[in-house]
């Protein structure tokens, strides 16, 4: 559960603060992470939904005039796992934030962290030289000596902070051809980001948001592969060699799998054009290679991902992520499309 740490609460004024950061994939397309504001007011209103929450605040410009700030938080499910409910802010209440301002809106923030009147706090991301994100952290299944653990079950991405838990290093991206920087140049990475029509956006970034469940599972000749992210379902076809000519081009596209030696090796292809992942594109194109297997000394399942994009990229893109079991349940997404400010995963 969330517990409150109590600080000295003292009235602020509206203060921009330029700092140094590192840049976080997605985040910095949204809000501008080298400077810190700090917003004084009241709570007005606090969605707590999928795909992120958000809290308005009542406040006053430097002019004097009453405004309302919206500051972006993290989703729903996310924050239930670190013990949240929609009693987390209380209308009327006054409250100090700390955050990053939006980069379209004068009046947006991403939200860092909270100071309440009774001088505890709330912190979803870091404020500084290391804005990282916090998260539930993970209680996993512990491995039994000599267990030999399958890829079936319920998995999560380790850690705590940041959002690079688990994930390995992405290659193949700066291989961008004319054809793809168009796309890119064309792309808006917040009108057109899936996430905001609570659309998944492609298989690659939906093993990738941090604090949300996979469950793998199989019923006979089909292999199930459940998203809490936007609730999304794969089925992968034990029992088909090649991609029906019947399909429909979809986000997810159609999948294939076999085993060879313990690994599920699926091949995905019949894609829509649309968001890899971030503002990596691809096209009608695209087809997906992952292989799934369980690290057996740890008991973590790894996913290996490469993309083949012949039109947008010269080169394979590669990409991995580890997940560790997890006791957690699976929580309904229930996504709201089109919320306040977008979302930036």
């Amino acid at each position: 559960m969330w517990k409150p740490v109590k600080l000295a609460f003292g009235l602020a004024v509206l203060a921009l603060v330029p700092i140094v950061v590192s840049a976080h994939h997605g985040f910095a397309a949204h809000f501008d992470n080298n400077t810190v504001i700090r917003i004084e007011g009241t709570v007005k209103q606090f969605d707590f939904i999928n795909p992120h929450g958000f809290l308005h605040i009542d406040s006053v410009n430097e002019a004097g005039e009453p405004v309302v700030w919206v500051c972006d938080l993290q989703a729903k499910t996310q924050l239930v796992r670190r013990g949240v409910d929609e009693t987390l802010f209380t209308v009327g209440e006054p409250i100090v934030v700390e955050g990053y301002p939006a980069r379209r809106d004068p009046y947006g923030c991403e939200y860092g962290t909270g100071h309440f009147a009774d001088g505890s706090t709330f912190t979803m991301r870091l404020v500084g030289d290391k804005p990282q994100t916090q998260f539930a952290e993970n209680e996993r299944i512990p491995l039994a000596e000599g267990e030999t653990r399958s890829i079936f079950g319920v998995w999560m991405r380790p850690g705590m902070f940041g959002d690079a838990s688990g994930r390995g290093k992405r290659a193949g991206q700066d291989s961008i051809t004319a054809e793809g920087q168009q796309a890119v140049d064309a792309f808006d990475p917040i009108n057109d980001n899936p996430v905001v029509s609570c659309e998944g956006g492609s298989p690659m970034r939906n093993w990738t948001p941090p604090g949300l469940a996979t469950k793998i599972s199989q019923e006979g000749e089909k292999i199930y592969i459940y998203h809490e992210s936007m609730d999304i379902t794969r089925t992968v076809h034990l029992d088909l060699d090649e991609h029906p000519a019947d399909v429909e081009p979809s986000d997810m596209g159609h999948s294939i799998g076999r085993f060879e030696e313990g690994v599920l090796i699926i091949d995905t292809g019949v894609f829509n054009a649309g968001v890899l992942t971030g503002s990596i594109l691809n096209s009608d194109q695209m087809t997906m290679q992952e292989r799934m297997s369980v690290t057996q000394d740890s008991g973590d399942l790894l996913v290996e991902m490469t993309v083949n994009e012949p039109l947008y990229y010269s080169e394979p893109i590669t990409d991995s992520q580890t997940l560790q079991s997890t006791t957690k349940e699976l929580i309904p997404y229930e996504c709201i499309p089109g919320t306040p400010m977008g979302s930036y995963q």
